[in-house]
């Protein structure tokens, strides 16, 4: 449900938009009060299913995703100290730890699919969007008043390509799924005693995979804070 309330704030604000456009650049004219009309019963209709979604859900009494995250909560943990006591001789410690590997590799491989989708909506917008603005641009002179759509689609292609470059999606999503892949192929490596992991034993292996899998976070981490500073500063680098 939280993704239709996304779409319905998404739709919300480009016909806010589209209308303001209107009204400040052509409010007089019969084709700026047909779209403005237009966008205010798209906007009513939003609100109507909106309304409507979160009645639907109140009735049947479907549950929330607080309540979806404890019980995932509940039932990880639960496997967690079920693996723990699968092999005695070990480290509690780091038999939890590798009972949560998987859970990380999919909250990696979650967010780097999240990112990607982003980043290729952001890119499926400036391609349409700049093909569009040619397209507005070339039949100005044929079509006159009709100026503020140009305007308004270079602006939606500069916003979007303004985003891609300070949040970097596609680097955050390619880094992600690079640490999760990572990440598999150490467990893969350990659980068939392949590579670094011939010839040792269970707690030694265990040792070893906890000690690698820290160190792919750990640079995971040094990642998301290079990507999170401003551009500026990841030109200067840390030592200037």
């Amino acid at each position: 449900m939280n993704r239709f309330y996304w779409l319905c704030l998404g739709l919300t604000s480009t016909i806010a938009l589209t209308a303001g456009s209107a009204v400040i650049l052509g409010g007089d004219s019969a084709v700026a009060r047909q779209l403005i009309g237009l966008c205010l019963l798209a906007l009513i209709a939003l609100l109507a299913a909106a309304a409507a979604v979160r009645l639907w859900v109140r009735r049947t009494g479907l549950p929330t995703r607080v309540e979806l995250e404890k019980d995932v909560d509940k039932v990880r943990e639960e496997v967690r100290w079920l693996e723990a006591g699968n092999v005695v001789e070990t480290s509690v410690h780091q038999l939890l730890y590798k009972a949560d590997i998987p859970t990380i590799i999919a909250q990696y491989q979650a967010e780097s699919d999240k990112y990607r989708k982003i980043h290729n909506r952001l890119q499926s917008l400036i391609i349409v969007g700049s093909l569009s603005t040619t397209t507005a641009a070339a039949l100005e002179a044929a079509l006159p008043g009709h100026r503020w759509i140009t305007v308004g689609l270079s602006f939606l292609v500069g916003m979007a390509a303004g985003f891609m470059g300070y949040f970097k999606f596609r680097e955050r999503s390619f880094y992600l799924q690079q640490t999760a892949d990572v990440i598999e192929q150490e467990v893969n490596a350990m659980t068939l005693r392949v590579h670094d992991y011939k010839g040792l034993d269970t707690p030694g292996a265990l040792s070893l995979l906890v000690e690698r899998v820290e160190g792919f976070r750990n640079e995971q981490r040094r990642r998301q804070q290079q990507l999170d500073q401003p551009v500026d500063e990841r030109a200067l680098g840390p030592n200037e």
